[in-house]
């Protein structure tokens, strides 16, 4: 299944069930330093814009070489914790519904060329060897399983899509 369609199944079968939280819910905090439901949610969404940025990058720098980020840093300063439940749901629906289209853009070319020359030993939740062969159709599948993770500790008995790395 090509990862463009897989994002949106991801939307269209989590948005119903996220819906079905409660706002009380999506806001409690078990802890001072932990995030909320509804702070995991922004969490993706910086997560998407950051991914939508390196994807497009990608042909055009000739590595798989990409910034990180603050994630705990982002998460405050973006105030999801203060913001309306509705605002960060339907932000990450258009976010990752952007991000989709920008997926089925990407050539196959350019999601399978290989390189030994990426950093995802550092910014992918499945961390590759650093050197290791891959291509940006890893980031494009690492990207979906963080989405899938963290839907999993949001949403109760969250069914994943166990979608296995291949090339697209």
């Amino acid at each position: 299944m090509k990862y463009q369609l897989v994002l949106a199944k991801i939307i269209q079968e989590a948005l119903p069930e996220l819906n079905k939280i409660s706002a009380t819910e999506m806001n409690f905090k078990p802890s001072a330093s932990k995030w909320s439901k509804k702070e995991l949610m922004g969490h993706l969404i910086d997560s998407a814009y950051n991914n939508h940025q390196r994807f497009l990058r990608a042909e055009g720098q000739g590595n798989l070489v990409f910034w990180g980020y603050d994630q705990d840093e982002w998460v405050v300063k973006n105030k999801y914790q203060d913001r309306k439940l509705e605002e960060v749901l339907s932000t990450w629906v258009v976010a990752n519904q952007h991000l989709a289209f920008l997926i089925e853009c990407l050539s196959d070319e350019v999601l399978q060329t290989k390189t030994t020359s990426h950093n995802f030993h550092k910014i992918c939740m499945n961390l590759l060897q650093e050197g290791e062969s891959t291509s940006l159709s890893y980031l494009v599948w690492d990207y979906l399983f963080h989405i899938e993770y963290h839907l999993n500790q949001i949403i109760p008995n969250y069914q994943k899509l166990n979608t296995p790395f291949q090339q697209v």
